[in-house]
This record gives structure tokens, sequence and C-alpha cells, in this order.
């Protein structure tokens, strides 16, 4: 199965200090090689303007994953403004030329609600996704229309009543249960 722009939602069982209560959207899928996400409902402490003086916009940035924590990324729905970024889906690209990403969010070409951005990014070696699955660590859901540029604070509660409305009995889980 390729997981590539589908969603992986933490299991509310999942124990992990990271990845507790996320919701990744996965922009790279490949079974010799490993898998690409980003978690979308954790927000970082700083705006990109102070990680981008460049950039005179205070935008949110989102942490997405514990891995390259040094480099910032962009999912945006923009192909015809942001050239070179690399096709998700019919509907969303990561990052692409910086130059070009700076001068539209400068000159305002490109709006807040088209563009996202995280410092770091969530991957998997070759078959470790498969493993964790197996595992039943995530929930995996795939809806074509889900807008991932979109922010919501209730992502991981919203989603899991959206996979199966008897999920809301997790939703307002402890992280640990075994400290309830």
């Amino acid at each position: 199965m390729n997981y590539k722009g589908k969603l992986l939602i933490a299991k509310p069982i999942l124990n992990d200090s990271f990845f507790s209560k996320s919701v990744i959207f996965i922009t790279d899928y490949q079974e010799e090689v490993g898998t690409m996400g980003f978690v979308l409902n954790k927000k970082y402490n700083k705006k990109l303007s102070e990680l981008i003086p460049d950039i005179n916009l205070d935008i949110d940035v989102y942490i997405g994953g514990p891995v390259d924590r040094d480099r910032i990324f962009a999912i945006h729905s923009r192909p015809d403004i942001i050239q070179g970024g690399i096709v998700i889906n019919k509907h969303f690209f990561l990052s692409g030329n910086y130059d070009q990403i700076k001068k539209a969010l400068n000159e305002k070409l490109i709006t807040k609600e088209e563009i996202r951005f995280f410092v770091g990014c969530s991957s998997w070696e070759m078959k470790q996704l498969e493993g964790e699955l197996e595992r039943e660590d995530w929930l995996v859901y795939e809806d074509d229309e889900f807008n991932v540029l979109k922010k919501d604070e209730n992502l991981w509660k919203n989603q899991l009543i959206k996979i199966n409305k008897t999920n809301i009995i997790w939703v307002n889980s402890p992280i640990n249960p075994d400290l309830n």
C-alpha cells in the first residue's frame, strides 16, 4: 500500500513522548527507501519571522517531527507561484524554490491559508512504518478532501471521531492511562 497523501493518526494507546496524540500527513512513501511526513498538530514556539528574518510575516510554524530539526519545510497549494516543489497529491506540494517562497510571502502573492511551515520532519526507514502499523500504533486515514493547510487545534480528536464515532471514548483519555 502506498501511504503518500494519507494521514497517520496516533492511536490513543500510543505512549510515545513525541508522537502521542499526533496527526501526521505523509508526503513521501517509497517501499524500498522509507517514509516521510509532518506532524500537523504540534505548534512550534516561534513564528516564521523569528526563524527567517527575511520573511516579515508572523506565520505559525509547526514541529514536523524529530528528524532534521535544523531545517524548515513548507507544504503549499501554489505550484503556479512556487516552482520546484515535490508533488504530494493533486492539491499539495512540498517546499520548492526558497527565493520564490520568500518573495510570494513578502509580496503577499500567497496567503497563510495556502502555505504551512514545519521545523523538522518525521521519517521512517524501509519497513519501519509497516512494523508500527502491525503493532497498531497508528490509524491510516485517506480523505481526498482533507485540507492539510487548515489549522485545527483539535485535529487529533476530530480525526479520531471522523474515522469512527465510537472513538469518542478515547478523545479525552490521558496520555498514560495507568496514571488515571
